[in-house]
């Protein structure tokens, strides 16, 4: 539990009593600074049937490689500001339903991202993603929640300078001018915006978009469609999808990683299929979610 998440705190004994009501026997594992996440995972790993994590896709992005390595299912309490991961996969907000959904969730099998030796679940950005993170207020976080994310867009997209970048993936490459670049595992980033209208956390596959260089009006108007998700009808985008990307930009820059920057280009990213095992609620699979989906370049 990531007690400086921005709810982490006042839920955290909530939590605990609602799985308690469902006869699951909590050992709570705790944390103060990021880094410790990975020791308190390894800690009790041989001890528990299923590891709950509460709080933000930040806190999800550090325990990732963990949990994987354990094995062991993952349960989510969406605690955090945006909780792209937990959109994705249709597990509840409302703390007592995500405490069900640990005891009545199915097991299904999701994939992995891999940037250079950083893992992430959700998205790696560069360019306007990196800009709108450093931008990142935590005071803002705490009382505006995504509010503060879309403020934080809107001074990005006026501030981010275009870049020059080679994208290689299977036997092409391309050279893009762009202002952002997203790999996408998962479907949502960023508070909500989506990489690609039909990215799927399970499809075996990444998607990645380039978003070329616009008047700010222009991108302005142009962020409904990048909150759905952009698609080969969206003029100034580019797409494409693949299990590796090779990416390399003339002067190194920083990687947005689930919303840490952890990581640098060059950088190759790659995906791991089904190489966590996360509790689902059936309404995911009911939407027809969880079959594989061939690879290839649209």
């Amino acid at each position: 539990m990531n007690r400086e998440s921005r709810q982490g705190e006042a839920n955290a004994q909530t939590a605990v009593e609602h799985l308690a009501e469902r006869d699951v026997e909590v050992i709570e594992g705790r944390f103060q600074q990021p880094e410790d996440v990975a020791s308190e995972i390894e800690r009790y790993a041989e001890s528990v049937d299923v590891i709950v994590l509460g709080g933000g896709d930040g806190t999800l992005n550090l325990a990732s490689k963990s949990v994987m390595e354990t094995g062991l299912p993952m349960a989510v309490l969406p605690l955090g500001t945006a909780n792209d991961f937990a959109r994705t996969l249709l597990i509840p907000t409302d703390l007592k339903s995500a405490c069900d959904n640990v005891v009545d969730g199915i097991d299904h099998g999701i994939d992995l991202g891999q940037c250079n030796d950083v893992y992430f679940l959700n998205v790696a950005s560069i360019g306007l993603a990196v800009r709108a993170c450093e931008y990142r207020s935590d005071a803002a976080k705490k009382w505006f929640g995504s509010l503060g994310y879309a403020s934080n867009v809107i001074s990005a997209v006026r501030d981010t300078e275009p870049f020059q970048a080679q994208v290689s993936f299977a036997d092409q490459t391309r050279q893009l001018r762009s202002i952002q670049i997203a790999v996408g595992n998962g479907r949502y980033f960023g508070g909500g915006m989506a990489v690609s209208s039909d990215a799927a956390l399970d499809d075996g596959r990444l998607d990645l978009y380039s978003l070329k260089p616009r008047p700010l009006s222009s991108l302005l108007a142009m962020l409904p469609g990048l909150m759905k998700g952009p698609n080969h009808a969206m003029q100034g985008v580019q797409l494409f999808e693949g299990e590796e990307f090779r990416i390399e930009t003339e002067q190194s820059m920083n990687i947005n990683t689930d919303g840490e920057i952890l990581t640098q280009t060059p950088a190759t990213f790659r995906v791991l299929p089904s190489a966590l095992t996360v509790k689902v609620p059936q309404a995911y699979l009911d939407q027809g979610n969880g079959s594989r989906r061939v690879g290839g370049q649209n």
